[in-house]
C-alpha cells in the first residue's frame, strides 16, 4: 500500500500544477486538454486506490483505516504551493519514512523518532563528514534493518503460529462433536485406543496388510463439512500405498483392512496432518474422513525373491 500512497501523491502534486481548479466539471463537460487530465487523473487514482484498499487489506485493516482522514492528508497535500519544493521534498521524505516506522512498530519494532530526526538533522546540517564513518553508519544501519526485518518475519511468523494454534483448537472440538454424534447416530462406527473411528462397509478376503504389503487403494477425502479435498475415484485410478507411506490414522485403518474391504474412517488430527496448514486445502486441526477401498494387496517383493 506504502508504494500506492505515494504514487497517488505523486499525482496529487501534478494535479496541483494543473487545473485542480476545474475537476468539478463532469466527464460530459470537459473543454481543455487541463480539465480532462484534471477530471480523469483524480478519478481514476480515487477509484483504483479505492478498490485496492478494498482488496488488499485484511478486514481488521480495513477497520483501522478512516478513509475521512486519508482525504484530509491528501487534500491539505493537494493544495500545498507548489513553488515550495523543498518543502515538499522533505514532507515525502518524512511521509516515505513515516509509514516505513509505522509498518516496523507493528510489527513490534519501535523506534524513537525523535531521534532518528535529531540525528538526521545534525548529519544533514554538517557542513564537512568524515567519509569513512559515515560509510561505516551506513553499514552498520544495513545490518541493523536486516535485524529488524528477521524480528518483524519471527514476529509474524509467532502470530501466525498462535492464529494456527486458536484455529486447530476449535477444528478439534469441532471434530469430536462431529465424531461424536456420528457415533451416537450409528453404533457400528467403532473406535481404537489411538483415537482412530471406522466404520465396516465391507470386510475383504485374505490377509490384512501389513507394513511389506504395497496396497492399491481407492479413496475419497472430505472434511467434516463435506468438503472434498482429494478423491483417487474422480480422477479414475487408484493409488499404491504402504502403511509408512500415510499420516497414522491412515496407517493404521489399513493394517485392519484386506483384500476386497471397504471403511469409512474418521481421523483426529493427532492421527492426520494435527496444527499444520497444508496449503489452505486442509485447515489446522481438521478432523478427517475418509472412505477407503482396497482394490488389491501386494506382497513387497523381498532382496532374496528379487534375485531368484
Amino acid at each position: 500500500m506504502k508504494k500506492l500512497f505515494l504514487a497517488a501523491g505523486v499525482a496529487a502534486l501534478l494535479c496541483g500544477i494543473t487545473s485542480c481548479q476545474n475537476s468539478e466539471k463532469g466527464a460530459d463537460n470537459l473543454t481543455t486538454y487541463e480539465d480532462s487530465l484534471a477530471y480523469y487523473m483524480g478519478y481514476s487514482q480515487g477509484g483504483m486506490i479505492g478498490q485496492q484498499i478494498d482488496q488488499m487489506m485484511s478486514p481488521e485493516e480495513k477497520a483501522r483505516f478512516d478513509k475521512k482522514k486519508f482525504l484530509k492528508g491528501l487534500k491539505e497535500m493537494l493544495m500545498t504551493d507548489t513553488a515550495n519544493m523543498d518543502y515538499l521534498e522533505g514532507v515525502g521524505l518524512g511521509l516515505n519514512m513515516a509509514m516505513q516506522l509505522g509498518s516496523m512498530q507493528r510489527q513490534g519494532v519501535d523506534i524513537d523518532r525523535k531521534v532518528i530526526y535529531k540525528e538526521f538533522a545534525k548529519a544533514f546540517m554538517a557542513d564537512t563528514l568524515n567519509q569513512m564513518d559515515l560509510q561505516m553508519a551506513v553499514g552498520t544501519f544495513q545490518r541493523l534493518m536486516m535485524e529488524s526485518r528477521d524480528r518483524q518475519k519471527a514476529l509474524q511468523e509467532e502470530k501466525e503460529r498462535e492464529g494456527r494454534k486458536a484455529q486447530a483448537a476449535e477444528n478439534i472440538k469441532k471434530g469430536e462433536e462431529f465424531v461424536k454424534k456420528a457415533k451416537e447416530a450409528d453404533p457400528e462406527i467403532k473406535t481404537t485406543a489411538s483415537g482412530l473411528s471406522y466404520k465396516v462397509l465391507k470386510q475383504g478376503t485374505g490377509p490384512t496388510i501389513t507394513e511389506n504389503d504395497i496396497a492399491k487403494v481407492h479413496y475419497t477425502g472430505k472434511l467434516i463439512d463435506g468438503t472434498e479435498f482429494d478423491s483417487s475415484i474422480k480422477r479414475g485410478e487408484p493409488l499404491d500405498f504402504k502403511t509408512s507411506q500415510v499420516v497414522p490414522g491412515f496407517a493404521e485403518a489399513l493394517k485392519m483392512m484386506n483384500k476386497g474391504s471397504k471403511y469409512e474412517i474418521y481421523l483426529p488430527s493427532s492421527l492426520a496432518y494435527g496444527d499444520n496448514d497444508t496449503g489452505g486445502i486442509i485447515p489446522p486441526g481438521s478432523t478427517l474422513i475418509f472412505t477407503l477401498e482396497i482394490i488389491d494387496v501386494t506382497p513387497e517383493t523381498t532382496g532374496a525373491e528379487k534375485t531368484k
